[in-house]
C-alpha cells in the first residue's frame, strides 16, 4: 500500500475539500513532471475519501509517533503527612480506612 498523504502532500486530519485541493494541485503539477500517472493519483483519492481504506492508511502510515518517558511521582500530602513511593502506600491507606470507620 502506498502512503497517499506522502504522495498527496496533507495531514492525516485533512477535510475532503483539503484533499481534492491536493489533487488537483498534484495533477497540475504532474502535467509538467510527469512522475505519477493518472490512475496512481485517482487511487490515492479513493484510498482517503474511503472512510475504511482511510483508516487503514492512517494506521499503517502514522504521522507522528509519540515516545512517553516515565513522568517523576509527586508527593501527595494527606492530612499533613508525606506520601512517597519509598513508603509502603497501603499502610498509610489502612491507616485512612481506620480513621473514616471511626468517624
Amino acid at each position: 500500500m502506498i502512503n497517499p498523504y506522502f504522495i498527496l502532500g496533507i495531514h492525516q486530519n485533512a477535510t475532503k475539500k483539503e484533499i481534492q485541493k491536493a489533487v488537483m494541485k498534484l495533477q497540475l503539477e504532474n502535467r509538467k513532471t510527469k512522475i505519477y500517472t493518472g490512475n496512481f493519483i485517482i487511487n490515492c483519492q479513493r484510498i482517503l475519501l474511503d472512510p475504511s481504506k482511510r483508516l487503514a492508511a492512517d494506521y499503517l502510515f502514522p504521522t507522528k509517533l509519540k515516545s512517553y518517558r516515565p513522568k517523576k511521582i509527586q508527593r501527595v500530602i494527606l492530612e499533613g503527612k508525606k506520601c512517597d513511593v519509598k513508603n509502603n502506600s497501603f499502610s498509610m491507606l489502612k491507616s485512612m480506612i481506620a480513621k473514616y470507620e471511626k468517624r
